[in-house]
C-alpha cells in the first residue's frame, strides 16, 4: 500500500487540495458530465483531515465552489482535445499545474504531457502522479522563461497550453509578457485559459485573501478579444466563451440559482475562457 502524503493545515500546499476536493464533489454528484476519478484516487493518498470542507457538502456555497472548479477544467479539456483533432501528438502543456488532472482528461493515447508549478509543488505532485514516459513534472515558476527551454516541443506536433485559475496570481505586465514570449517561442501552438473582468477579479481575490493567501495582483480582462489582440501581432485568433454557457448546458438539475448565478457572470465577463492560436510562422 501506497503511504499517505501528509498535508498540513494554513499551507501552500493547503490550497491544492481544495479545488481538487470540488472537482471530486461535481464527479460524484454530475457523474454523467464530469468524468474525472483521478481527483478523487488523489485525494485517497492523502494524509488531510477533511472534515471542515465535508461538512458543508450539502451547502450552496460548496456546490458553486465545486461547480466552478469542475466546468472550469471541463472548459479547458474540451478546448485541449479539439487541438488534439489536428494535432493529435501534440505536447499537452499544464501551466500552473498544481495537483490537476487536466491534462489526463485530454490524452488520446498519443499526445505527450508537461506539467509546470513551482518545484515545492512539483515535489508534491511527483509522490502523486510521478512522471511517466509520455509525462514530464518540471519545477519552475512561470516568470522565468527557462522552462521553455525544459518542455520537448517540436514544432511539427504543435502544443496546446491550459492554464487554470494562474493568472489571477500574476500582475497583468508579467501575463503580457510570458504569452507574447510564448507567441514567439512556440509557432502554431494554443493557450486556453480562464479570466475575469475587473469585478470578478476583485472577488476571486477578496475570497483568496479570505482563506489566508495574502496577494495583491491585477490581471483582468474587461474586453478580452481587446486587449489581448492588442498585445502581440503573434496571436493568430483570439476568441473568449463565458466559462459555464460557452460549454455546457445549465438543465434543470443544476438549480434554478446557480444557473441564474453561472448566466449572469458569463454574460458579464467574470467568468472567462480565453483561447488564443499563436501564429504558425
Amino acid at each position: 500500500m501506497n503511504k499517505k502524503i501528509k498535508i498540513e493545515k494554513n499551507t501552500v500546499q493547503e490550497t491544492l487540495v481544495m479545488p481538487l476536493y470540488g472537482k471530486a464533489w461535481a464527479v460524484k454528484h454530475y457523474p454523467d458530465l464530469f468524468h474525472d476519478t483521478d481527483c478523487q484516487k488523489v485525494i485517497d493518498r492523502l494524509d488531510y483531515d477533511f472534515s471542515a470542507m465535508q461538512v458543508h457538502d450539502n451547502s450552496i456555497k460548496m456546490k458553486i465552489g465545486a461547480l466552478a472548479a469542475a466546468i472550469r477544467q471541463y472548459a479547458l479539456v474540451y478546448e485541449a482535445r479539439e487541438y488534439l483533432k489536428d494535432y493529435p501528438k501534440a505536447l499537452v502543456v499544464n501551466l500552473g499545474c498544481g495537483l490537476d488532472t487536466a491534462g489526463h482528461q485530454a490524452d488520446n493515447g498519443a499526445c505527450r504531457f508537461a506539467n509546470i508549478d513551482f518545484p515545492n509543488v512539483i515535489e508534491l505532485r511527483e509522490q502523486l502522479m510521478p512522471s511517466t514516459d509520455r509525462e514530464k513534472n518540471i519545477g519552475s515558476d512561470l516568470n522565468d522563461q527557462s522552462w521553455f527551454d525544459k518542455i520537448d516541443f517540436r514544432k511539427e506536433d504543435g502544443a496546446v497550453f491550459i492554464a487554470s485559475g494562474v493568472f489571477i496570481y500574476l500582475n497583468k505586465e508579467d501575463v503580457k509578457k510570458l504569452l507574447c514570449a510564448m507567441a514567439e517561442r512556440f509557432p502554431g501552438a494554443r493557450l486556453a485559459f480562464d479570466a475575469q473582468n475587473r469585478r470578478g477579479m476583485e472577488l476571486d481575490l477578496k475570497a483568496v485573501k479570505a482563506s489566508g493567501i495574502d496577494v495583491s495582483t491585477n490581471f483582468y480582462l474587461d474586453d478580452p478579444v481587446k486587449e489581448l489582440t492588442s498585445w502581440c501581432d503573434r496571436f493568430d485568433r483570439v476568441q473568449w466563451k463565458g466559462m459555464s454557457t460557452g460549454y455546457i448546458k445549465l438543465d434543470k438539475r443544476f438549480g434554478i440559482f446557480f444557473k441564474l448565478l453561472a448566466r449572469y457572470a458569463d454574460k458579464k465577463g467574470m467568468s472567462q475562457l480565453n483561447v488564443i492560436d499563436f501564429r504558425k510562422d
